[in-house]
């Protein structure tokens, strides 16, 4: 309001000089400047340049201020910043605060009257009694964003070589690739149109993570039981990676083999026992069969009897990513008996039950229904709970026992020692807890021959392995 007209009409003449020498700029903007768009694909107009040590500002019109990093090839854009009016140029004040010149269209009310024949210049927004002045009307709204046919194509890439849990891709920094982006592959199209059929695909196989990258190529980490095969289609994408700790994929088409050894020692006594179990096991598309001994179970100890316990079955089962369900058939000890009925053995029905993924967040039950001396009965149960800890490890609460004559429980850690969950992959499982073998005593009908209850437990440690192939 106090500036001077002399002051006022200094600034036009500076502006105009300064809009002048941008335009001219603007004339000669540099190839890599040329083809560039925003985040709301508007060109630059450049009217003038900033460089602040290793970064490069554009004052770009309409189009706001583009921020540029300096040291390739060439600058790379970073990012723009809009403003309500045309970006024109920079200023810095003496203590170095940076200051951006705006070009700015603005409507105004005319409230002067001035007498016929009046000569003097009138400025009606600086007079004492000028009338407030109306709000600037709103930003102009950006352009709309460039067609399709006129925005940079996605540079394509192709797998060129697979590992266990990652892949090396054919696209470097050359083509704009940082450590960090995330990469989206696909199966390579047949028709002469790969980036067409690329973005026509409806499954995605997997978005993974760069790891590593030089000019020409990048390594790209996948998720646990994730696969890409040699010469998929690799591209640059904003989608979150699909690497998932609580529910990674489903694998199928493998065999699976599993081994577990837990020695223990009896407590109060010179001796002890071990629990051995294995299953083998065929995962289909949804269907899993599988072979199951769990336990084998004995303990002996100096100057007592031993005692053993079994349970074997095979079960089949649907099974899918987030659930499993199965029936099976068996054979099983009955140990836990009254004393009119001896221990023996028995035919077993199975019922199978897992919540979560396989390889991620899961609660798993196994029971046995026995029949024993043409009766039903409780035969024993199995469950498992196991908690993802960080990518290969997992932590493990196991427990069970029945009639069968065997109880356990134990905690533990499994650990993915070589592969990523597909074929070829190895685990290792190592547990510690405690464990009891029992078989109950009996007596004859005329109570003439009679055993003891026997009875061994203590503290257990188990190691195990599990093979797919």
């Amino acid at each position: 309001m106090g500036w001077s007209f002399k002051a006022m009409l200094s600034l036009t003449a500076w502006l105009g000089c300064f809009s002048l020498q941008n335009t001219a700029r603007a004339e000669a903007a540099p190839e890599w400047l040329a083809n560039q768009v925003n985040e709301s694909g508007q060109r630059c107009a450049q009217l003038a340049e900033r460089r602040q040590a290793d970064q490069l500002l554009l004052a770009c019109g309409a189009a706001g201020v583009w921020e540029f990093a300096l040291g390739g090839a060439a600058p790379k854009f970073v990012r723009s910043y809009a403003f309500a009016g045309d970006v024109i140029g920079f200023a810095n004040e003496p203590n170095g605060r940076l200051w951006v010149v705006l070009r700015v269209l603005e409507a105004r009310p005319f409230s002067g009257s001035g007498a016929p024949g009046q000569s003097a210049a009138v400025f009606p927004d600086v007079t004492p009694t000028a009338p407030p002045l109306a709000p600037p009307p709103p930003a102009p709204s950006p352009p709309p964003p460039h067609p399709a046919s006129e925005s940079p194509p996605v540079k394509l890439g192709r797998v060129q070589r697979t590992a266990p849990g990652e892949v090396v891709i054919s696209l470097g920094t050359s083509d704009d690739i940082a450590r960090g982006d995330h990469i989206e592959f696909a199966l390579a199209g047949t028709g002469e149109d790969d980036r067409e059929e690329a973005e026509l695909a409806s499954d995605v196989l997997a978005i993974g993570v760069v790891t590593n990258v030089n000019t020409r190529n990048a390594r790209v980490r996948l998720g646990l039981n994730e696969q890409v095969p040699e010469g998929a289609l690799a591209s640059r994408t904003r989608a979150p990676a699909t690497s998932s700790l609580s529910a990674p994929p489903r694998v199928q088409g493998l065999w699976e083999l599993e081994l577990m050894l837990r020695p223990f020692a009896a407590v109060d006594e010179l001796g002890g026992g071990a629990l051995l179990s294995g299953r083998l096991g065929y995962r289909f598309n949804h269907l899993h069969l599988q072979a199951v001994v769990d336990p084998i179970a004995f303990a002996a100890v100096q100057e007592k009897g031993s005692v053993g316990a079994v349970n074997a079955a095979l079960l089949a089962s649907y099974d899918s990513q987030y659930i499993e369900m199965g029936l099976g058939l068996g054979v099983q000890t009955v140990n836990a008996t009254n004393f009119v009925v001896a221990p023996g053995s028995a035919l077993a029905a199975v019922q199978l039950l897992r919540l979560g993924a396989r390889d991620g967040f899961n609660l798993s039950v196994r029971t046995n229904l026995a029949l024993f001396h043409s009766q039903f009965q409780f035969g024993g149960m199995v469950a498992g709970l196991q908690i993802p800890v960080t990518r290969g490890y997992w932590f493990l609460i196991n427990g069970g026992g029945g009639n069968v004559g065997y109880g356990f429980g134990e905690l533990g850690l499994r650990s993915l020692l070589a592969g990523n969950g597909l074929a070829g992959s190895t685990f290792l499982t190592v547990t510690a807890g405690g464990v009891g073998v029992f078989r109950s005593g009996s007596c004859d009908d005329t109570f003439s021959g009679c055993s003891e209850d026997v009875a061994y437990g203590g503290p257990m440690a188990g190691v195990g392995l599990e093979w797919r192939f």
